[in-house]
């Protein structure tokens, strides 16, 4: 498949949360490294080892684990009826902090996966993310691809109701709390209306209710601006730049 084609299939014409799906990862045309597609493959036993989704009505999905088992548990999901969204903005690039290829290679073989599944338009999303998005040592001619998400990444409360969901249950590994960029979209929701539910794969069974804690700068006029600033925008969409050699200047980053 080409780049088109392989978004498509993650993202088709008609379906309801395709508008929200970034296309970051799919345009790259550089081949994508042997040791990824491995890196891949474990991910998928990993993802399988932390827990089988059960079909949930109503549910909107939110999937924050370390991007490769984030996409691997997506299209265990997409088994149960949820239509995986992936949310990626950060772009590959050599000795680049946040490291996209296994990303990459999930996109282009789970695909054909995805594809053979002929998910309804209506499935509920499962929107994808990386844990791991904000790590990384900046230093001097790496590539910084550290990303942050905003509330206009995700469909509002309204939107959301609007296709017949009513909750969202946010999955991650080590925490219950979401991290602070996550919490600005989570509580916005349980602000509107809709229930949010929390599951530890570290250790819980089942998912429970939370109450989203207001992060810092909550509703702040310019929130989006300032964070923005600390962190390096690609030309051609999401994230993603070299770090300058302290004697060619650049601005500062955002850890």
């Amino acid at each position: 498949m080409n780049a088109l084609e392989l978004f498509e299939v993650w993202a088709p014409s008609g379906a309801p949360w395709s508008p929200w799906a970034k296309p970051v990862l799919f345009a790259p045309q550089a081949p994508i490294p042997g040791g990824a597609s491995q890196n891949w493959q474990a991910a998928r036993g990993r993802a399988r080892a932390l827990w089988t989704p059960v079909a949930m009505s109503e549910t909107a999905l939110v999937l924050d684990l370390p991007g490769p088992v984030a996409l691997a548990l997506a299209l265990d999901c997409a088994l149960q009826g949820w239509r995986p969204v992936p949310l990626f903005n950060s772009c590959p690039g050599p000795r680049a902090l946040v490291d996209n290829e296994s990303i990459r290679a999930g996109l282009a073989e789970g695909a054909y996966m995805l594809r053979e599944g002929k998910l309804p338009a209506s499935a509920a999303p499962a929107f994808v993310l990386d844990a791991h998005r904000t790590e990384g040592v900046v230093a001097p001619q790496r590539y910084d691809n550290r990303w942050v998400v905003f509330p206009q990444d995700f469909p509002s409360a309204a939107r959301l109701v609007s296709g017949g969901l009513r909750r969202a249950l946010l999955v991650q590994h080590g925490r219950r709390e979401p991290r602070t960029d996550l919490a600005h979209v989570l509580l916005r929701w349980q602000q509107a209306g809709l229930e949010v539910l929390a599951l530890d794969l570290a250790g819980e069974m089942s998912p429970s209710p939370i109450t989203v804690a207001k992060p810092s700068r909550f509703r702040a006029f310019g929130y989006r601006a300032l964070v923005a600033l600390g962190l390096r925008k690609n030309s051609a969409g999401g994230f993603g730049g070299l770090v300058p050699s302290p004697s060619s200047g650049g601005g500062g980053v955002w850890a």
